[in-house]
């Protein structure tokens, strides 16, 4: 029987697979828009980055973040040529490629066992919690096992096509043959090569799944020595098209060492071992290894937290399953000649896919283990058909027996189907943890500044940094409305260059009580409506009027005589407010100083030093919370400096200095910071600004 077997298997093979996919895209597109309930970071970094595409940017590597690979960005950036630069386009293409892995994995399991495995593989694929959970995110790891499962079936139809031209149906028969090479076969190598060498610009963990072919390659070597002489040459030259394929990549990252700094945090318990620390790799590899049936990743980021990839049920039959794999390949029994070399692939690719989680343990394991997402319900599917044609066999294969196997697996999947749903959308959706890791309080925020078309705004968060909360912005907000400020309530206070605007504060950033004398003008508009067991409550909108908060903070800021002090035409300092002008040692000193932005200055920082006798500080503050990247000119803002003076502080007057300066990638060890020069007024020194003295007093 040919592979692609009768005229009614294909039928029903057509018929299962439409019902799965169907499925599959309900499960993947309900509610798309508002579950996840909100963006994480890494999703919206995701979005500007396509966008950027979108707008002419291109990069072999981002280097936002942590660093990463490309082609989800560019994937995205097509969708968004005709969604604009919405978070929804990323979401879209996610679902995309989930689909494509789902239909690529039963096409090769439908060659390489039969095609009851491919639909019951691809009915796991598509109700299972991490899949459905995986292909909803706007992250690129979905891209690694759609990519990767294509290469699969591209080389497997070379092995097929070299195997079939040799002649032979049973591998006892086979006989030496010449190394012919043949069209068709070539056609699918090449291909096989060159998505494979895509696979390296999806996600890191494809720079370990390559090594499933070459393996497969040996296995094959040893359980069918004529076949790997046919086929050597072509794997050869797959990986060596891969290899040019990833090439630009890898020789990029060969010359920027630093735009890769996840790498060095993965790879830390692997230090350890260097160092003959066994420890910290032992005790992620235990963890590792129960993630599929014991206990999975514990972040509500990515799942439920501690539940396994597989439920229950599903783990004994991939338990089942992976024992019945291992037996095919111990002991080359089969249905076709090439199964066992299928199963060990398909054992290769569990084990290259489980491997990184082995190194740094089940936190996250749900998209770092995502390499083998496709081939974990392949095993199941394996146990169930075993169990299913063993049945059918004992009672002759009747009708009513194939009609109450079927009504049974319909009840596992559709059962599975219906816990998958309320476990993601109910139980994960709803999760007041899940909220805040998406943001959810922002996300109302931005949804309230679009329809109340506040104009100007100005937003607390905890993260204010441009690839943080700013993201999430820019994906929420049309491009006509004005830029949000952002600043952290926790330190800092913005006013934005209009005569009327509004500011927004939520629970997890409250205003600073030392700041609440420069706050004294806004006025409570509205709190905005939370869930009550939202965690960041309550959302606080004010409204402030330019002119007046100014002229309050004029009375309440100290100026000095020379007037204000421009830094580089970068910030013009106004004044200070020496809240503790005196003090005894171990005391906490606050001092707000007031501020106007000129122009953005990336990685800016403000300091704040208390002199000792001998010209060096005792104590001092150095941070920004109002993002320099984010600046616009005309801003006022006032940063807060908080310090602890030490025990040992003698009596007697210190000098009080402040500055701004540069920390380019958190001041690496290469690069110093760089103090930004005083161009105004004249008389005052270089670099830094002398402000006022603390007096130092007796217990």
């Amino acid at each position: 029987m040919s592979v692609k077997g009768t005229r009614k298997e294909r039928y029903a093979y057509l018929a299962w697979m439409l019902l799965a996919l169907l499925t599959a895209v309900s499960l993947r597109l309900i509610a798309l828009s508002t579950i996840p309930p909100g963006l994480t970071h890494d999703e919206a970094d995701h979005g500007i980055t396509a966008w950027s595409i979108v707008n002419g940017a291109r990069a072999l590597y981002f280097t936002i973040g942590y660093g990463r690979e490309p082609l989800y960005d560019y994937a995205t950036a097509v969708f968004m040529r005709f969604l604009g630069p919405t978070y929804l386009a990323g979401r879209v293409t996610a679902v995309y490629f989930s689909l494509i892995l789902i239909v690529g994995m039963a096409a090769w399991v439908r060659r390489a066992f039969d095609w009851q495995t491919a639909v019951l593989t691809a009915a796991g694929l598509a109700v299972g919690f991490w899949p459905v959970m995986t292909a909803r995110q706007s992250l690129r790891s979905i891209t690694l096992p759609a990519l990767f499962t294509l290469a699969v079936y591209l080389f497997w139809r070379g092995l097929e096509e070299v195997n079939r031209r040799r002649g032979h149906t049973d591998v006892r028969q086979a006989k030496s043959a010449p190394a012919t090479v043949h069209p068709r076969p070539i056609f699918f190598i090449v291909a096989a090569g060159l998505v494979l060498g895509l696979t390296f610009y999806t996600y890191i963990p494809a720079r370990l799944l390559w090594a499933v072919f070459p393996a497969t390659l040996v296995y094959v070597g040893w359980q069918n020595r004529p076949l790997f002489r046919q086929t050597w040459r072509g794997m050869l030259l797959m990986l060596l098209l891969a290899a040019l394929i990833g090439a630009p990549l890898f020789v990029y990252l060969a010359g920027h060492p630093d735009a890769e700094t996840r790498i060095g945090q993965l790879s830390q318990p692997l230090t350890a071992v260097t160092q003959g620390n066994l420890a910290p790799l032992w005790q992620n590899t235990r963890a590792g290894l129960g993630i599929l049936t014991f206990e999975g990743d514990g972040y509500w980021r990515y799942n439920i937290p501690g539940q396994p990839l597989l439920p229950p049920l599903m783990g004994v039959l991939f338990v089942a399953g992976l024992m019945l794999a291992m037996w095919w390949i111990g002991t080359g029994k089969r249905q076709t000649e090439l199964q066992p070399a299928a199963a060990f692939l398909a054992m290769a690719w569990l084990l290259a896919g489980l491997a990184p989680v082995l190194v740094t343990g089940s936190r996250l394991s749900t998209t770092q283990a995502i390499g083998m997402q496709p081939v974990v319900y392949l095993f199941p599917a394996l146990a169930l058909r075993q169990l299913v044609g063993s049945f059918q066999n004992r009672v002759s294969g009747s009708r009513p027996t194939a009609y109450a196997a079927h009504i049974v697996l319909l009840l596992l999947f559709g059962g599975t189907a219906v816990a998958t749903a309320i476990n993601y959308f109910s139980v994960w959706a709803n999760q007041p943890d899940v909220r805040v890791e998406y943001e959810s309080t922002m996300v109302a925020a931005m949804q309230a500044i679009r329809t109340g078309n506040w104009g100007h705004t100005a937003v607390s968060t905890q993260t204010p940094r441009p690839y943080h909360t700013p993201a999430v912005a820019a994906l929420t907000l049309p491009t006509a409305l004005p830029a949000p400020r952002w600043f952290d309530a926790r330190a800092s206070l913005i006013l934005p260059s209009a005569p009327q605007s509004f500011m927004l504060i939520p629970g997890f950033t409250p205003l600073n009580p030392a700041l609440e004398p420069y706050f004294a003008t806004a006025v409570l508009s509205q709190t905005l409506p939370l869930r009550p067991t939202d965690l960041d409550r309550p959302l606080a909108v004010y409204r402030l009027d330019g002119a007046q908060m100014a002229a309050d903070w004029a009375q309440k800021f100290q100026t000095l005589p020379g007037g204000a002090v421009n830094f580089s035409d970068t910030a013009v300092f106004l004044g200070y407010d020496l809240q503790t002008p005196t003090a005894v040692a171990g005391d906490v000193i606050t001092i707000a100083t007031w501020w106007q932005a000129q122009r953005p200055l990336t990685d800016a920082v403000l300091f704040t030093q208390v002199m000792g006798p001998d010209g060096r500080p005792i104590a001092q503050a150095d941070r920004l919370d109002v993002p320099g990247e984010s600046w616009q000119a005309g801003d006022q803002f006032i940063q807060l400096h908080q310090f602890t003076l030490p025990e040992a502080t003698a009596v007697g007057q210190y000098p009080i200095i402040i500055g701004l300066y540069t920390c380019p990638a958190g001041c690496p060890q290469t690069q110093a910071p760089q103090r930004l020069p005083i161009l105004s007024p004249a008389g005052l020194p270089a670099d830094y600004l002398p402000l006022t003295e603390l007096s130092v007093s007796t217990p």
